[in-house]
């Protein structure tokens, strides 16, 4: 039956591999976009620290954070869409 059952799925072989190139796709994306918000994370974390050390000015910092804040939302928005 091995023989019959694999001729008999030839014609579906393509798909198959369609599919399975998709799910791949899939997760490289999910992957980039979850290393990017880590790194976005980092950033305002970093941010964060250099208001508490005063090393910048709060005007350059409310800006900066909240350059990053609308990315890191753009990419949590991203992951329900």
């Amino acid at each position: 039956m091995g023989l019959l059952s694999t001729l008999a799925g030839l014609p579906l072989a393509p798909l198959k591999g369609l599919m399975g190139m998709a799910r791949y796709i899939q997760q490289q994306a999910e992957q980039e976009r979850a290393e990017e918000l880590a790194r976005l994370q980092a950033e305002l974390l970093e941010l964060q620290l250099l208001r508490d050390s005063g090393e910048v000015q709060e005007e350059e910092l409310a800006s900066k954070e909240d350059e990053l804040l609308e990315k890191v939302w753009a990419g949590a928005a991203g992951e329900k869409g």
